[in-house]
């Protein structure tokens, strides 16, 4: 009787201990499937998902692109660098200052300027991206004794928004995404500006 009356006591206590490690076990093992199926949030299971990138993810991607080297006129060189990024959410615009530096190798003469653009942001589903769009010189001043550099002002502006910057990649969207939303025939909704940064909503395509 002794005997049985120590053996119970520890086998009642052993039991709630293998229930909870085998609960444990089959939650992580859950927790695990959801996170494979809602990379994307709550689009995995029906509703939509708020994708965002903050203001300083922005400018991070951003300066990887720089600096960027084109030829105008055949006879300039042309460099744009340092590039600085403002939010504009009342217009829904991204705002970016620049640094231009223009050679005349002609006359061997360089131009130092800045330059001020704005431009709005598009999903690309072909390949699940964030691109510049509708890119529009704000501002653009060179300082040079070169007559030939100030009048290949306009062109360098227009250079520059509309071959340089216009449907440039700012955001890739990670492999893991891209496949979950070919596989759950997802879509995006446009870019939104805001005062933290962009957002772009994914969720199931309406029929």
């Amino acid at each position: 009787m002794t005997r049985s009356s120590h053996s119970t006591p520890g086998a009642a206590s052993r039991r709630p201990s293998i229930g909870r490690r085998r609960f444990a076990r089959l939650a992580a093992g859950a927790a695990a499937g959801a996170l494979v199926l809602g990379t994307l949030g709550c689009a995995g299971l029906g509703g939509p998902r708020t994708v965002s990138v903050s203001e300083s993810e922005l400018t991070l991607l951003l300066a990887r692109q720089f600096p960027l080297e084109r030829k105008v006129l055949e006879v300039i060189d042309l460099q744009v660098t340092n590039p600085q990024l403002h939010l504009l959410p009342a217009t829904n615009r991204v705002g970016t200052e620049l640094d231009v530096s223009a050679l005349d190798r002609l006359f061997g003469t360089r131009a130092q300027g800045h330059l001020a653009l704005d431009y709005a942001l598009r999903f690309e589903p072909s390949d699940h991206t964030i691109r510049m769009s509708q890119v529009r010189v704000r501002d653009l001043r060179l300082e040079s004794g070169s007559n030939n550099l100030h009048g290949a002002a306009q062109r360098i502006g227009t250079l520059v928004a509309e071959e340089m910057l216009e449907n440039r990649t700012l955001y890739k969207m990670k492999p893991n995404q891209a496949d979950q939303m070919e596989r759950l025939n997802l879509v995006a909704g446009p870019v939104l500006v805001t005062s933290q940064g962009i957002q772009m909503t994914v969720g199931p395509r309406t029929q």
